[in-house]
C-alpha cells in the first residue's frame, strides 16, 4: 500500500534530523568550551587532573568534526563515545586508587555526566547495564580510599538510580505518545488503498489554503478510472480492489513529495499541489493520464483515466474548487479521446 506523504510530512522529518544534528553539535561544542576553561584553570594552578581534561577536550573536538563532516551516523558516534566514557571514567578512578591518592569530588559530577549522556544516547537497558556496575565500582572504590566522602558519593549514586527511573518513565511516555501518533496515522487513511482518507484530505486541502498568498498556487486534480463499474463486473471485487490499490501507488510514485492522494469517493482519487504553477499541474495531470494507460496488470491492458484539473484562484471557496475540479472531470469523461479537462 502506498503511504500518504501528507500524514508524515518531508518538510517535518528534515526539520527533526536537523535538530538531532544541532544537537550532536552543540552538545560537544559546550563540552569543549567548558574542559578547555578547566583544563586552563588546572595549567594555571595545581596542575592537577591535566591529562584527563586534555582527553576530554580532544573527544570532544573529534565529536564536533566528526558531526561536521556527517560521514559518521549520528547513532554510531553518540553510541561509541555512551561506551567510552563509563570505560574512561573506571581507567581514572582504577589509576587513582593504585597510586594512592583520594578520588577527587570532580569524579562524582563526572559520573552524573556520564550517566545523563549515557542515557540519552543509548536504550534504557544499555545504558542501566554500564551505569549500575561503574555507579557500584565509584562507591566500593570510595569506601576503599576516601570514606569521608561517602556522603558524597552516596548522594551521587542516587542522582543516578534517580536518572534511570526518570528515563525508564520518559521511555514509557514516549512509547503510549508514538502508539498514539500511530493511531491518529491510520485514522488518516483509506484502508483498502493506503491513500488519506476523504476528511484527512479535506483537512489537508484547508490547511493549504489558510494562508491567501499560499491559496493563490494551489492546485486540485481530481481523476477516476473510466467505467470502473465494467472492470469490477469482468475482474471481479478482489480483483478490482487490486486495481484501485494499484492506481493509488501509481498516484503517490509519480508525484512530488509535497502533493497529498486522497480517495475522495469510490475510485475518486483527489490529488493537492500546494505551491505549483499552472504549466507544472497540467504536465501533472497529463503525465497521470499517460502513464495510468501504460498500467499493465493481469486481465488488464491499461487503466483508462479522465482528470478535471482546478486552481484555487479560480473560486472564492473549497466546496466551488472541488465542484469546479468535479464538473471538469466529468467534462474529460465525455469527450472524445480527450481525458483532461
Amino acid at each position: 500500500m502506498p503511504r500518504p506523504r501528507s500524514a508524515a510530512p518531508t518538510p517535518q522529518i528534515h526539520r527533526l534530523r536537523e535538530q538531532q544534528y544541532a544537537a550532536s553539535v552543540s552538545l560537544p561544542l559546550l563540552s569543549a568550551a567548558v574542559h578547555a576553561g578547566l583544563l586552563w584553570l588546572s595549567l594555571e594552578g595545581d596542575r592537577q587532573g591535566v591529562v584527563s581534561l586534555t582527553g576530554a577536550v580532544l573527544l570532544s573536538v573529534f565529536m564536533v568534526a566528526a558531526a561536521l563532516s556527517r560521514r559518521v551516523p549520528l547513532g554510531v558516534l553518540t553510541g561509541a563515545v555512551a561506551y567510552v566514557l563509563p570505560l574512561w571514567l573506571t581507567v581514572q578512578v582504577t589509576v587513582i586508587g593504585v597510586q594512592g591518592r583520594g578520588i577527587p569530588p570532580v569524579f562524582f559530577l563526572s559520573l552524573g555526566v556520564v550517566g545523563l549522556l549515557s542515557l540519552a544516547w543509548l536504550p534504557l537497558n544499555q545504558a542501566a547495564a554500564l551505569l549500575l556496575p561503574l555507579t557500584g565500582f565509584i562507591l566500593a572504590a570510595t569506601l576503599l580510599f576516601n570514606p569521608q566522602d561517602l556522603f558524597l558519593m552516596i548522594y551521587a549514586a542516587f542522582l543516578v538510580a534517580l536518572m534511570v527511573l526518570m528515563a525508564q518513565h520518559g521511555q514509557l511516555v514516549s512509547t503510549e505518545r508514538a502508539r498514539n501518533l500511530r493511531a491518529q496515522h491510520a485514522a488518516q487513511l483509506d484502508p483498502l488503498t493506503g491513500a488519506l482518507n476523504r476528511q484527512a484530505g479535506w483537512d489537508t486541502l484547508e490547511t493549504a489554503t489558510r494562508a491567501p498568498l499560499n491559496a493563490a498556487r494551489v492546485a486540485v486534480i481530481l481523476t477516476d478510472i473510466d467505467h470502473f463499474g465494467r472492470i469490477n463486473d469482468l475482474l471481479r471485487h478482489r480483483a478490482a480492489d487490486q486495481v484501485l490499490r494499484e492506481f493509488a501507488t501509481l498516484l503517490v510514485s509519480m508525484t512530488a513529495p509535497n502533493v497529498s492522494v486522497t480517495r475522495w469517493n469510490g475510485d475518486q482519487f483527489l490529488l493537492i499541489l500546494p505551491n505549483v504553477s499552472v504549466a507544472a499541474a497540467h504536465d501533472v495531470a497529463d503525465r497521470i493520464v499517460r502513464t495510468a494507460r501504460n498500467l499493465n496488470m493481469p486481465d488488464l491492458n491499461g487503466v483508462p483515466v479522465s482528470v478535471g484539473l482546478a486552481f484555487a484562484a479560480e473560486t472564492e471557496d473549497l466546496d466551488a474548487l472541488i465542484d469546479l475540479a468535479e464538473q471538469r472531470l466529468h467534462r474529460a469523461r465525455e469527450g472524445s479521446g480527450k481525458r483532461l479537462a
